[in-house]
């Protein structure tokens, strides 16, 4: 039997959460060529005549160099002062702020293929790039800007100039979540809650075999 909520135990609560301003989903697409120089000292030279079935990888990482996981927030400075706009929505005036970031994004490449017939894999130094990005948003004074990485598509090639690597082609895009946030007090009544009932494993009652009453013991 499950428990019931305590009747009357409602009460009012003062609760700090982050309350949303807006939000908006914004991409970005980056197509860079990065010299073999800025990828920092690699073991093997994935374009060296030994090396065949070459793959290259690339991956976002924070800047301590972990993978940044599934909508993982990204630093973000905001470039200038946030400037009001009039916009015209569905025939009522609304005033909006155009604001104006960067963030920096971190990009590890990683080489993968045979020297010979040993396999190896092998990562770049990170490879830092500046995005700037603007959107207009419902960000009046006091709010922040919370940047979240939602999908990553990232694609990359190697340059290859006799037997050595020279550079490397990136194509990227990055689908981001945007959203101006504040921190506030909220005041609500709820009822309390309590533990559901826990859920035991049982014995079956035991079960009686079929009988063939046609045959036995008849009739």
């Amino acid at each position: 039997m499950l428990e019931q909520p305590l009747q009357g135990a409602q009460e009012q609560l003062c609760i700090n959460t982050e309350k949303v301003y807006d939000w908006v989903l914004l991409q970005t697409s980056i197509n860079r060529n990065i010299a073999a120089a800025d990828l920092g000292t690699l073991p093997i030279d994935p374009c060296a005549t030994t090396v065949t079935n070459l793959s290259v990888d690339c991956f976002l990482v924070d800047d301590a160099g972990n993978p940044i996981p599934p909508n993982g927030e990204v630093p973000v400075t905001e470039v200038g002062e946030r400037q009001n706009r009039t916009f015209n929505i569905d025939g009522t005036s609304v005033t909006l702020q155009s604001v104006n970031f960067t963030k920096t994004i971190n990009v590890v490449f990683e080489f993968s293929g045979l020297d010979d017939t040993t396999p190896f894999v092998e990562q770049s130094d990170p490879i830092s790039i500046i995005v700037p990005e603007s959107s207009f948003l419902c960000a009046p004074e006091g709010t922040e800007l919370s940047v979240r990485i939602t999908e990553v598509d990232c694609g990359a090639s190697a340059n290859c100039i006799a037997g050595a690597l020279d550079s490397v082609d990136l194509a990227l895009t990055i689908c981001q979540s945007v959203q101006t946030v504040t921190n506030v007090t909220l005041e609500l009544t709820a009822d309390f809650c309590q533990p559901r009932e826990q859920i035991f494993e049982q014995c079956p009652t035991p079960a009686i075999p079929p009988q063939c009453p046609v045959l036995f013991p008849g009739g």
